[in-house]
């Protein structure tokens, strides 16, 4: 796993052409990643089957926000 990366797992998923070609071109038109356009399906799925999403936060960035500079 990298340093700082948030999320420690990864999925792969094989796309017939249409698939990627929609997939690529739909996350496009919405200046999304395609790992962005998933992801964001999957938590409206899984909102919608009662779990609760909380996204996982970067300290060096919670530190930022709260208090100004380093």
């Amino acid at each position: 796993m990298r340093q700082k990366r948030l999320r420690s797992k990864m999925f792969r998923a094989w796309l017939n052409n249409t698939e990627h070609e929609f997939l690529n071109s739909y996350a496009e038109k919405n200046m999304l990643t395609a790992s962005e356009l998933f992801r964001g399906w999957l938590h409206q799925v899984m909102i919608k089957e009662g779990y609760d999403i909380q996204e996982p936060q970067n300290p060096e960035t919670i530190k930022k926000v709260k208090g100004g500079k380093k």
